[in-house]
């Protein structure tokens, strides 16, 4: 059966959330406190997307096209006017049609689903390679005791969750989101991965 498409509020962002990952945010923007506004009070779900350039606060940004449907866990208002929010990633959509910017970015969207795929054999190298860099980042004076390498057993949200501790920019973040499959994304983390502990090993002297 084929995703259906529906009309959805965005929140285009700086940075890539996952699927299967809670994060926290701080909600400013008088065009995004509205969008929360009517999230909590109709009780659903909202999307977002990278923002590819340009910024989060004025519009006239280039977003790109797959990002993740959002609900709110928790939220707070704070002294200075400011929101504070914590969302779960629920799912992967792709963006087919932006809408009007009314007060904030809407959007016409579909489910962008990840196939069923064994993730077995890479998991691991996964893992190891995770433990690594951090051992690693903790010599350079990282704190790195609360990041929380227990998932789950669907490949899929696996995947997911493995591929947002991964300390990297903002697009490649993005392409580890917008990967084929579970199966690519963790090879393409397993690469991203190598390529964070050689930079690691030259800060602490090349041992």
């Amino acid at each position: 059966m084929s995703p259906v498409a529906e009309r959805l509020r965005m929140f285009p962002l700086g940075t890539v959330i996952f699927p299967y990952s809670g994060v926290p945010l701080r909600v400013f923007e008088p065009r995004y406190q509205a969008l929360l506004d009517d999230v909590l009070s109709e009780e659903c779900s909202f999307g977002s997307v990278l923002i590819e350039r340009g910024f989060e606060v004025g519009g006239g940004d280039v977003r790109s096209p797959i990002g993740t449907r959002l609900r709110v866990l928790a939220h707070q208002d704070l002294s200075d006017g400011h929101r504070a929010i914590v969302v779960a990633g629920v799912e992967r959509i792709r963006v087919l049609e932006w809408l009007e910017d009314a007060p904030h970015p809407w959007a016409m969207v579909e489910r962008f689903d990840d196939p069923t795929e064994d993730i077995s054999d890479l998991r691991g190298e996964v893992c190891s390679r995770l433990e690594r860099m951090l051992a690693m980042a903790s010599e350079l004076g990282a704190d790195t005791a609360d990041v929380d390498l227990e998932v789950g057993d669907d490949p899929v949200a696996v995947s997911y969750q493995l591929a947002s501790l991964i300390p990297v920019t903002p697009l490649d973040s993005y392409v580890l989101l917008g990967a084929a499959g579970p199966r690519e994304r963790m090879r393409r983390a397993i690469e991203m991965l190598d390529d964070q502990i050689e930079l690691i090993r030259l800060q602490l002297g090349g041992s």
